[in-house]
């Protein structure tokens, strides 16, 4: 029966790595690191390895992740340093010594980026439309005026970023993985296509979460391009949907007619909790399984 119940553990064992494999990560598929030293000289660039790998292939609905092992801090920033769309796709501002960064690139292309502090780091994502397709945690992008966001998650803290359909306007979002029983934070921040906060941006957000709305604000405003939102206690730990439309730019209390920028443009995310109790909750109901196996087998009690 000893030999019953070993082998019953080995096939547990098995089953929570199958099944750690194949759930839905919040890291990852992709990592470059930030060498340390490429804020203090150029050597890097001789070496090419200043982001290292200096370049990666990925599949659509792929994220990468960029890793600061310098002692300065870095930027993460679509484009190059001689163009004038610099952060129109992704922008991670300044990212310390020790932090992180993804980002999830739905779409097949060739990503060139660089640090803005340090102009000679330079790397490129490539996404190849051949590759299998992992599927966006937030459904993909779609067709109305709607994009999703790309998604990363360093710890406890989730950063989620999306575009508006004609490019001029990147929304972002921090905040923590969604906890039952208590409220999330949102800090959002609006930026141009050069990367420049948007002042006097107007905005809606809805917020929910297990088909519940957790936050509803239609005329949502922020002078500086910086502002905050917070959601009523969550029900669950489950992912958060959250939908931001884009309502134009200008003062409030003017006629709306005259705002500039997108209107009625909706941008889509999707924060999902921790992976690690996740990995937990399975390796708990794997072990109690064997348990009642074997106490059924009454190889349990013969040890």
């Amino acid at each position: 029966m000893k030999s019953k119940l070993i082998g019953s553990f080995f096939v547990v064992l098995t089953l929570v790595v199958g099944i750690v494999g194949f759930s839905p990560s919040a890291f990852a598929d992709a990592t470059v690191t930030m060498t340390k030293g490429s804020s203090a000289d150029q050597s890097c660039v001789t070496a090419n390895n200043c982001f290292d790998p200096a370049q990666v292939t990925i599949a659509p609905g792929e994220h990468v992740t960029w890793t600061n092992a310098d002692t300065a801090s870095h930027t993460v920033t679509s484009g190059k340093p001689s163009d004038n769309v610099t952060g129109t796709v992704f922008d991670s501002s300044l990212v310390k010594a020790g932090g992180t960064f993804s980002f999830q690139f739905p779409d097949a292309g060739t990503f060139d980026y660089y640090c803005q502090v340090h102009p000679w780091m330079t790397g490129q994502v490539i996404v190849a439309a051949g590759a299998p397709e992992t599927p966006e945690p937030s459904g993909g992008a779609t067709t109305g005026g709607t994009t999703s966001g790309g998604m990363t998650m360093t710890g406890a803290m989730t950063m989620v970023q999306g575009m508006s359909t004609d490019g001029s306007t990147q929304v972002t979002i921090d905040t923590t993985a969604p906890v039952g029983g208590q409220p999330l934070s949102l800090a959002l921040t609006f930026k141009d296509a050069n990367g420049n906060p948007i002042q006097h941006q107007n905005y809606a957000i809805e917020v929910t979460q297990d088909g519940q709305s957790v936050l509803s604000n239609p005329a949502g405003h922020t002078h500086t391009g910086s502002d905050t939102q917070t959601t009523s206690n969550l029900v669950s730990t489950n992912s958060v949907d959250i939908k931001v439309t884009l309502n134009g730019v200008g003062l409030p209390g003017t006629d709306p007619s005259t705002w500039t920028g997108p209107k009625g443009d909706i941008v889509t995310f999707n924060v999902v909790p921790e992976f690690g109790p996740i990995a937990s909750l399975v390796l708990v109901v794997a072990i109690v399984s064997v348990v009642a196996v074997t106490a059924k087998t009454r190889g349990f009690l013969k040890l």
